[in-house]
C-alpha cells in the first residue's frame, strides 16, 4: 500500500503574495501527480458572535452586509484564478469561499474533500504571540490528519532538488521516510539524512549513526541518492536550518510533533512550531501515527 498518494490537494488562499506562492507550488505538484486542487478562501465571521441588542443589531446587520459583499468579491476573484490555471496548466481546480474561523474551515474542508496534502503559505509570527498562539499555518499543521506543506514568501521556485530528513532518537514509525521518498521520486531529488544527538552522549551518537545508516539503505534501495550526517546540538531548529542552508536544501520533512523534549523548547517553542514559523525553506509536516503497515526503525523521529 502506498502511504503518500497525492491525488487531492487543498490550498488555503487569502490572495496575499505568500498564499499565491503556495498555489504555484500546489499547481506544480498537481501537474507531476495528476492531482486535483481545491482552493479555499475563508472570510472570518465577526457579526455572529456579538450580543443581541438594539444598538448592535444595526451594527452587525451592516457587518453581515459587508461580509456578503466580501464573499461575492472573493468568489469572483477565485473564479478568475481557477479559470487561468485550468487554461494554462491543465489542472483540475475548484475554488470555494466559506465564512467562519480560518483553522476550523481549513480542517473541515480537508476532511470533506479527503485531501492528501494541504499546501499553504506561512507569514510567520514572533515573540509572545508565537509562544502563546502560533500562526494559522502551525495550527493547521498541529491538527491536520494529512501532511501539510508550508511555503514561505521568499521561495523562488516550486521544484525541490535537495530534501532534508532530520531525525533524533525518538519513538516514531518510518513513515516520514516514506513521505520523503515520495517527494524525491516526484521531483527527482536527493535526500540528505541529518541525525542529531541532543544529549552529547557517545553511546547515543553511535545509536543514531546506526539508525541513519539503516535509513540510507532504505532510501538507496528505492534508487534515490542519499547522504548522511550526524551532529550533536541542543538547539534543534537552529542546527537543522544551518545545515539546510549549507547544503542548499529546498524542502525539509519533519514530524508535526508538539512534544517538548528539552528545556530550550519550553522557552523557544516546540521544534515543529519553530520550523513552520521561521524556516525560509518549505516544510513538509507529517502527523505522527503508528501505522501497522509501516516498518519501525526502532525509534527515530521528528
Amino acid at each position: 500500500m502506498e502511504i503518500f498518494n497525492i491525488k487531492k490537494i487543498l490550498v488555503p488562499i487569502d490572495f496575499s503574495e505568500t498564499s499565491l506562492k503556495a498555489l504555484d507550488q500546489a499547481v506544480y505538484i498537481a501537474k507531476q501527480t495528476k492531482a486535483d486542487i481545491t482552493l479555499i478562501n475563508v472570510v472570518e465571521t465577526t457579526y455572529s458572535y456579538a450580543p443581541s441588542t438594539d444598538y448592535t443589531a444595526l451594527t452587525f446587520t451592516n457587518l453581515e452586509s459587508y461580509e456578503k459583499s466580501v464573499i461575492k468579491q472573493s468568489k469572483e476573484h477565485l473564479l478568475k484564478i481557477t479559470q487561468k490555471i485550468k487554461k494554462k496548466d491543465g489542472v483540475n481546480i475548484l475554488g470555494i469561499v466559506t465564512n467562519g474561523w480560518v483553522k476550523e474551515e481549513i480542517l473541515d474542508t480537508a476532511e470533506s474533500t479527503k485531501a492528501d496534502l494541504i499546501v499553504m503559505g506561512t507569514h510567520g509570527v514572533k515573540g509572545f504571540r508565537e509562544f502563546i498562539t502560533g500562526s494559522n499555518t502551525f495550527r493547521v499543521v498541529n491538527e491536520a490528519k494529512c501532511p501539510v506543506l508550508s511555503i514561505h514568501m521568499n521561495v523562488v521556485q516550486p521544484a525541490f532538488k535537495n530534501i532534508l530528513l532530520p531525525f533524533r532518537d525518538k519513538p516514531h514509525s518510518r513513515e516520514k521516510v516514506d513521505y520523503a521518498l515520495k517527494m524525491a521520486e516526484i521531483f527527482g531529488a536527493k535526500i540528505y539524512v541529518l541525525g542529531i544527538d541532543t544529549d552529547d552522549d557517545k553511546d547515543q551518537v553511535r545509536k543514531i549513526e546506526l539508525e541513519a545508516a539503516q535509513i540510507k539503505r532504505i532510501i538507496e534501495k528505492h534508487g534515490i541518492s542519499c547522504s548522511v550526517k550526524v551532529k550533536s546540538s541542543p538547539y534543534l531548529a537552529e542546527r537543522v536550518l544551518k545545515y539546510a542552508e549549507k547544503k542548499n536544501i529546498d524542502l525539509i520533512v519533519i514530524m508535526a510533533d508538539i512534544d517538548k523534549m528539552r528545556i530550550s523548547e519550553y522557552f523557544m517553542g516546540p521544534f515543529a512550531q519553530q520550523m513552520v514559523n521561521h524556516s525560509p525553506i518549505p516544510i513538509l509536516s507529517i502527523r505522527p501515527t503508528f501505522n501497522p503497515d509501516t516498518v519501525n526503525l526502532g525509534g527515530y523521529g521528528w
